[in-house]
């Protein structure tokens, strides 16, 4: 076999994948393309307060309406990851157009493959079940008040923490943004800035972003509940309320009583 028409012969089967838009270590999920109307689009962006600090993936991106307009519209950097190349190259083009080119990516990946850490908004038009596949991944590779934005479907039994119907061209939509919790799990010992000199526990157990547990003030004990916008929280344990912050194995905040405000910090014990 001659060099030429080796190389002739390896263009075309190059060219063949990319026109079956298939590729090494691609294997993406069986999801029809549906595009977001535009106006949804930039409805899911506001709910979900992007700004120009936000990184925002857009997982099945399609033609990049949705990166674009959160680079055109709202200042941030967007990626957009999608399995098929010729929509891929309809999106450089499009950010190209639009101007922002240099604030946007398209990657041309398995989105189950893709690497979002860095992300603070992910954005999603797939369908429950994908969204299930994702979640594990979202939960724990995402920051603590990371923002996932999804169109139409849901994440099962975790509830959302913001919901909006949206009129589109073709009827109603459902939009869908989750916070990303920080973890809240354990056992805490709590210490207060000011007398009176006391000791206090606080035990939770968290499914997503609620929690619950007891609060033992001295032998005290009462039933405590909450929920956590991110790594941000708020507690009510009987005439007590608790707003703060956790960071890691450290907690900081106030407590709230008839009696006025004490701050507090607290760390997880082993």
């Amino acid at each position: 076999m001659s060099t030429r028409f080796a190389s002739c012969l390896l263009a075309v089967l190059v060219l063949t994948a990319v026109s079956a838009g298939c590729g090494p270590g691609l294997v993406g999920p069986s999801i029809p393309y549906v595009a977001t109307p535009e106006g949804v689009g930039a409805e899911m962006l506001r709910l979900a307060e992007v700004g120009p600090a936000d990184i925002v993936y857009d997982l099945g991106s399609g033609d990049g309406r949705l990166v674009i307009a959160a680079a055109r519209e709202f200042g941030a950097t967007g990626v957009g990851v999608e399995l098929d190349p010729n929509l891929i190259q309809t999106s450089r083009e499009r950010a190209a157009m639009a101007g922002v080119a240099s604030r946007t990516r398209f990657l041309w990946q398995d989105l189950f493959a893709t690497d979002f850490r860095e992300a603070t908004v992910v954005t999603l038009y797939l369908t429950e079940e994908v969204n299930l596949r994702l979640r594990p991944r979202l939960l724990r590779e995402l920051r603590p008040g990371s923002r996932v934005v999804s169109h139409n479907f849901s994440m099962a039994d975790w509830p959302p923490d913001r919901l909006q119907r949206v009129r589109g061209p073709d009827g109603m939509h459902t939009i869908y943004v989750w916070l990303i919790p920080g973890a809240f799990t354990g056992r805490w010992q709590l210490t207060f800035a000011e007398p009176p000199a006391q000791t206090a526990t606080l035990e939770l157990t968290q499914r997503f972003q609620l929690v619950k547990g007891t609060l033992d003030i001295e032998g005290q004990r009462s039933a405590a509940e909450g929920s956590l916008e991110g790594d941000r929280f708020q507690l009510t344990a009987g005439a007590q309320t608790f707003t703060g912050q956790v960071n890691g194995n450290v907690a900081t905040g106030r407590m709230n009583t008839r009696d006025g405000v004490r701050e507090w910090t607290a760390r997880r014990m082993p």
